[in-house]
């Protein structure tokens, strides 16, 4: 019997479609019954947070939610995960459990914020050094793609830090902690289900559970236990975890969505706490002169509860915000990677802030500014960030003309000096046939090797011609493959040689260059004896959103002489052109639009521009007193 006793019941309620719900089902019945008796036991020992004057509470609470939280995730995790073969994450494990101790510790005896900055720092690097995932690329930020090995473990640490200790400082108020780790792992859930990374939806619905549960006594007023350092490292580092993993998700593509891999999606996720921990960082340094870990009152709930909103309500402001903030950056997904990022700074500060600016225009005696210009630079922003493309300057082939397409004679390539080719003949009697092919003679190794194929193969002389076995030399310049083929079958049943040959003959090193906005510019080797251009642009990848449909450029050497064409892949007026076909040595341009064109420059960009202007206007406001 192959299923172990607890996997064989556990199977009989829970299919292998839906297994992960039994982790979150398990996390959260975990952590929900710890709870009470964390809270009985904190009571008794003392172990609560007392009010302070920056405080947003006023009785003794318990402040090792984070045990709880920490309880469900492991025992579920780990103890259930054997039985559905989960792959061993000790790295990850490992780290949990100092990050544990090491909130814990702070908690119940605090410790200095550079003490958990240097904990924090060597997890980071550790899980980095010791894991296969790490951030190796800047999604065309400053026009850089892949980065080398120094700077992705470099840009991964820091990433790490940074989600820990923002998530950390947003950890105030009653539920926004939990609430900010809910919108993540509900759009983490999604992604990793439809890209089939079972662990990883694991990992993020077992940590669901766990926050649900614990949202349930934070919100209560009878037993009511608060994250502490605990639970924020632990989430925080969780959270990080699954933000790297999404960073290398390839595109996938769900319901009305598509997901292709950009940083944009995680930063509306995790907007609030990187913008108030950016906001903290100013405001303590510039204005205040004072060190950045000395708590104060100066976060975005400090000021939304002396708005009079109460802590639900700015938890739930907060979490829906941050679902409108995904759901627009998933719209976006396949603009420039700058239209993303400003857009989404933008929105996003203008939709956590609305209640502040709100706030702001009231209290002016001069509200020009709030009853008109600042509303029309909104809305200007807005209409000007919209993409200018229409479904014609995007799609192929969308002219009206008749959908039939003239039959082309297709010309085979010509064989030239520096060729190499690959000749192969076959015969009814493979024994007769072996000693003219050059690589059955010399090995029969199976060697898939490109490089290795090409030593056994002929290399065409300056003067044209190859020598071959038995047949010897043999003049091949200015011959198509399938004259060569018909040339040496010819030859081998008019000597004597062979009685019904087979002669296959290609060219191996026959190159196409494809530059400009291409998702894999570079070049190309094609073995095919007739390539098209679709197919040549399906080699590197296809054209970005941003290519110039409407002339892609076309250079071929043609008798010492490069000619330029220019061809409009919307139309299908060239398809029964000698265009259609692709020859060797083609050098394939595609310029970016007048839209790619513009974003390389922040000012060039109208819209950037204004959406620049309106988070300067934005970010004043919410400063000025």
């Amino acid at each position: 019997m192959e299923d172990t006793i607890p996997k064989f019941f556990i199977t009989s309620f829970f299919s292998s479609d839906n297994m992960y719900l039994f982790f979150f089902i398990i996390a959260w019945a975990i952590s929900y019954i710890s709870f009470p008796v964390i809270i009985n036991i904190s009571k008794v020992k003392g172990l609560t947070a007392i009010p302070s004057d920056r405080s947003s509470h006023t009785v003794k609470t318990p402040n090792l939610g984070g045990v709880g939280i920490f309880m469900g995730f492991i025992l579920a995790f780990t103890g259930f995960g054997s039985i559905f073969d989960i792959g061993s994450n000790y790295n990850l494990i490992g780290s949990l459990v100092v990050l544990f101790f090491l909130g814990l510790k702070d908690d119940i005896l605090v410790l200095s914020a550079k003490t958990k900055f240097i904990v924090q720092f060597g997890i980071a690097l550790l899980i980095t050094l010791n894991s296969s995932i790490s951030i190796n690329s800047l999604f065309g930020i400053f026009g850089i793609y892949k980065i080398g090995i120094i700077p992705a473990i470099a840009l991964t640490t820091f990433v790490y830090v940074l989600i820990i200790n923002s998530y950390n400082l947003i950890d105030g108020i009653d539920g926004l902690a939990g609430i900010i780790a809910i919108c993540f792992l509900s759009v983490s859930s999604i992604l990793f289900y439809n890209s089939h990374s079972i662990t990883l939806l694991i990992i993020s619905l077992t940590l669901l559970g766990s926050i649900l549960a614990f949202l349930q006594y934070n919100f209560s007023r009878r037993k009511k236990i608060f994250m502490g350092d605990t639970g924020s490292m632990i989430v925080g580092f969780l959270i990080s975890f699954l933000v790297i993993n999404i960073l290398n998700l390839k595109e996938i593509n769900f319901g009305l969505f598509s997901y292709t891999t950009s940083p944009t999606l995680l930063i509306a996720l995790l907007f609030y706490p990187l913008v108030d921990t950016a906001r903290i960082f100013f405001v303590r340094l510039v204005i205040l002169k004072k060190s950045p870990f000395n708590a104060d009152k100066n976060h975005i709930h400090h000021r939304l509860l002396a708005l009079g909103f109460n802590h639900c309500q700015i938890s739930i402001f907060v979490g829906l915000f941050t679902f409108v903030l995904a759901f627009i950056s998933l719209l976006m997904i396949n603009e420039t990677i700058y239209f993303q990022l400003f857009s989404i700074i933008f929105l996003g500060m203008l939709l956590f802030s609305l209640p502040l600016i709100l706030e702001k225009m009231r209290s002016m005696t001069f509200n020009f500014l709030g009853d008109a210009i600042l509303p029309f630079v909104i809305m200007l922003s807005i209409g000007l960030m919209q993409s200018c493309a229409t479904k014609k300057d995007i799609l192929y082939l969308n002219d009206n003309n008749s959908n039939a397409i003239s039959d082309i004679k297709l010309n085979n390539q010509k064989i030239e000096s520096n060729d190499i080719l690959s000749i192969k003949i076959y015969s009814l009697d493979p024994e007769s046939s072996k000693i003219y092919n050059i690589d059955l003679l010399e090995s029969s190794t199976s060697v898939n090797s490109i490089e290795i194929i090409k030593l056994k193969s002929y290399l065409v002389s300056d003067q044209g011609d190859i020598t071959m076995p038995v047949l010897g030399t043999l003049m091949v310049n200015n011959k198509s493959t399938l004259e060569l083929e018909g040339y040496l079958k010819n030859k081998l049943i008019g000597e004597g040689h062979l009685k019904e040959p087979i002669v296959k003959v290609r060219i191996l090193n026959s190159k196409i260059t494809v530059l400009g906005e291409v998702r894999s510019p570079g070049m190309y080797t094609f073995y095919e004896k007739n390539l098209t251009i679709f197919q040549a642009l399906g080699l590197a990848g296809d054209l970005t959103i941003n290519g110039k449909r409407k002339d892609v450029l076309l250079i071929r050497n043609e008798n010492d002489t490069k000619t330029i064409y220019h061809i409009d892949l919307t139309s299908k007026n060239w398809m029964d052109t000698q265009l259609y076909y692709i020859k060797k040595n083609d050098v394939i341009i595609v310029n970016p639009n007048e839209s790619k064109i513009k974003s390389s420059g922040i000012i060039g960009n109208t819209g950037t521009f204004v959406s620049v202007i309106s988070f300067l206007l934005t970010a004043l406001l919410l400063i000025k007193k």
